[in-house]
């Protein structure tokens, strides 16, 4: 894996996918996640803006990105990132 700053990334690090997901279609991305037994959850961010973010972990990124691809409909990924607290082990 990559390096932040002067640490290595750990496989249970959150990893946050923010993604475009119009308003409506919001609770429905949701209830899919619902199925996929702890991949991730779903936080809503701007709904106006129409952004959520998809909390995963660092482990489950590809499988993460994997299960996005997979669904019936698209939800364009916005930007991406690890969730640096100030203090990490």
């Amino acid at each position: 894996m990559g390096e932040i700053g002067a640490q290595a990334m750990k496989a249970s690090d959150v990893w946050i996918i923010e993604l475009k997901v119009p308003p409506q279609r919001g609770l429905m991305l949701q209830a899919w996640l619902l199925g996929e037994d702890g991949l991730g959850l779903i936080r809503c961010l701007d709904d106006d803006k129409s952004k959520q973010q998809f909390w995963t972990t660092v482990s489950q990124k590809d499988a993460a990105h994997a299960w996005l691809k997979s669904l019936p409909e698209s939800f364009p990924v916005l930007d991406e990132w690890l969730w640096v607290t100030e203090n990490r082990d």
